[in-house]
């Protein structure tokens, strides 16, 4: 039967909600900014990597590395996150410590005082560095008499230590940023044992596409990614590489080495964390 009455559908958008309902939808608001902003940028995840090395000396098959990266201290950190970083490495009974790079954040050039920030960041093997790119836009001169006057990190950009147990060793090397350094390989890694294996810390991941030929390179420990630090079921919209997606994150093969890239402990520029929580990383060393 016809009418002349008109047809209402009521639209979701248009209903009154209950005052019950409001204060839920507010809850559920609430918490998809609290979450990113507050909790998971303080929930550090510690992780668990076995590699495999080839010709690794018997005394080292367990060996672990602590590595840590992109603190951008003090920009969005304080000494108290700080200190569980040292905590968490310890618990882990880590060998050494690897920090490679961007220690230091340049927003609004703070002074930079690295007093008692580091101290609990202590191995018996060393603890080692490289500078990243906002250490060098920082003030690399400024970030380095930091390190040397004010913490237990040894710098070792283009250069390297030999990490000994039971009268055999390894190489520990670093190069300078990718970016807005300079990597020299042969001062890193030149006229060494053919069969010692080399690990190599280097800021940005990328590296491991391009570093020059003629060098052995076992691992390469980086960062700066930040494992996007906003990520959607691992796809992180935002990455500071011309490889795509493929140095985001985790245990990578480049083109020339293995890999691994820590997603870093900082909450940099977005103040945010999306499924990408701040990692102090172990990487164990096991024989072939």
């Amino acid at each position: 039967m016809a009418t002349d009455e008109p047809v209402v559908h009521e639209s979701f958008w248009r209903k009154k909600f209950t005052r019950r309902q409001m204060l839920a939808l507010s809850g559920v608001g609430l918490a998809g900014i609290a979450y990113p902003t507050m909790v998971e940028p303080n929930w550090l995840e510690l992780t668990h990597t076995r590699v495999r090395i080839k010709n690794l000396p018997k005394p080292f098959h367990g060996y672990k590395i602590g590595l840590v990266s992109d603190t951008h201290y003090p920009e969005n950190i304080d000494p108290g996150f700080m200190g569980r970083i040292g905590e968490m490495l310890q618990s882990a009974k880590v060998d050494v410590v690897c920090v490679p790079g961007d220690l230091a954040d340049e927003t609004g050039r703070p002074k930079l005082d690295f007093r008692g920030v580091f101290d609990n960041w202590t191995a018996p093997d060393g603890q080692f560095c490289t500078l990243g790119n906002h250490d060098h836009w920082f003030g690399a001169d400024e970030v380095m008499r930091q390190l040397r006057e004010n913490t237990p990190l040894k710098l070792i950009d283009n250069d390297r230590i030999l990490l000994e147990r039971g009268g055999e060793a390894i190489v520990l090397a670093g190069v300078g940023d990718y970016t807005d350094g300079i990597v020299d390989a042969d001062k890193a890694l030149g006229k060494l044992d053919p069969m010692m294996p080399r690990i190599l810390l280097s800021h940005n991941p990328d590296l491991a596409h391009d570093f020059p030929d003629g060098h052995r390179v076992d691992l390469q420990l980086s960062g700066h990614m930040h494992g996007g630090q906003i990520s959607f079921f691992g796809y992180a919209p935002i990455l500071p590489s011309k490889y795509g997606q493929t140095f985001c994150r985790g245990l990578v093969q480049g083109r020339k080495n293995l890999v691994y890239v820590t997603r870093g402990v900082c909450r940099w520029k977005f103040h945010a964390r999306f499924c990408s929580r701040p990692e102090v990383s172990v990487i164990e060393l096991v024989s072939v």
